[in-house]
């Protein structure tokens, strides 16, 4: 785990954690990070609106059918029409995928999701943040979007789920990106691309990677940090960084929960989820009951015993 590291409380990050080095390489690159996840896909070429949707088809068949692994499609010189419609909420591959669209350069992305355990978990985080708004009587404060498509930079995207301050005519302020423990570089990337655009609103990312064969699944918080190393590009003068992490595992019928998080630029090891109650609802916590959201390590441990048991691994 490459969380800004202190001399002081710092704990040892966990051996199956996903690779320092894998991570290092994603968060130091300045390219626009979606333009990375583009080039890391092979790429296909446009021809009609049937073939695009037949490859979209089979993607999902062979997820489900676990012959890839491998979540993203992308597809080049399509028109801004057809981007339209892939994302209109009656077209039927709009059900299972999530499109990231640049008008400019004609890219799509798309972003299959394998199985129901995907959107169970999108469903299921939805809920947790819900129930800690409502507890803190702000949930008319902060209005779920969904998976509702919003420009960012130079791209259209499609969230998994995202929250906006009621008070900002829905820019967006925080995301969830769930997928495939093999998909961590692009999940990486998207996290970038949400956080480091230059006109974008996100303050703070999760990402939640699933694996497919063991009962493993690793929550992310991604937010925005001075770029470090004399790093300078045109769109800002902050990075995304790792902040956190949680994972939840299971050996011998139990549960476990580890993890680490980074405040003040000292680590310390956690079992819950906590997230910036600035960076959700767009402004600092003023009244008793309002503070950081919390996930505590029973709701993680209910949370993933659901998605495991949707992919029958209990």
């Amino acid at each position: 785990m490459d969380l800004p590291r202190s001399t002081s409380n710092v704990s040892q990050s966990s051996p199956s954690e996903l690779s320092s080095s894998e991570f290092s390489s994603v968060e130091s690159e300045s390219e626009d990070p979606l333009a990375l996840l583009a080039k890391d896909v092979k790429q296909q070429l446009f021809t009609t609106n049937e073939s695009l949707q037949k490859s979209l088809e089979r993607r999902q068949r062979e997820l489900r059918q676990d012959q890839t692994r491998d979540q993203y499609l992308v597809f080049t010189s399509v028109p801004p029409e057809q981007s339209s419609r892939l994302s209109d909420d009656g077209s039927r591959t709009s059900k299972y995928s999530r499109f990231f669209f640049n008008a400019e350069t004609g890219i799509l992305i798309a972003k299959v999701m394998p199985n129901p355990a995907h959107e169970l978990a999108i469903r299921s985080f939805d809920s947790l943040i819900s129930l800690e708004l409502r507890a803190m009587n702000v949930h008319r404060d902060v209005r779920p979007f969904g998976s509702t498509t919003v420009t960012v930079g130079n791209w259209k995207k499609e969230a998994d789920c995202c929250w906006a301050p009621a008070s900002t005519n829905a820019r967006l302020s925080f995301v969830v990106e769930v997928g495939l423990s093999e998909s961590a570089r692009q999940l990486a990337l998207d996290a970038r691309g949400w956080l480091e655009a230059y006109s974008s609103s996100v303050k703070l990312v999760v990402t939640i990677s699933i694996k497919r064969e063991n009962p493993e699944i690793v929550l992310h918080r991604w937010e925005l940090a001075p770029r470090g190393y004399g790093v300078l590009t045109r769109s800002s003068p902050l990075s995304a960084r790792r902040t956190a992490f949680v994972k939840l595992s299971r050996t011998n019928n139990t549960t476990s929960v580890t993890g680490e998080s980074n405040m003040n630029g000292t680590n310390t090891t956690s079992t819950q989820l906590d997230l910036p109650f600035g960076k959700v609802v767009g402004r600092p916590p003023h009244q008793p009951l309002e503070r950081d959201l919390v996930i505590p390590e029973q709701e993680l441990r209910s949370f993933a015993e659901d998605i495991w048991s949707e992919q029958s691994l209990l």
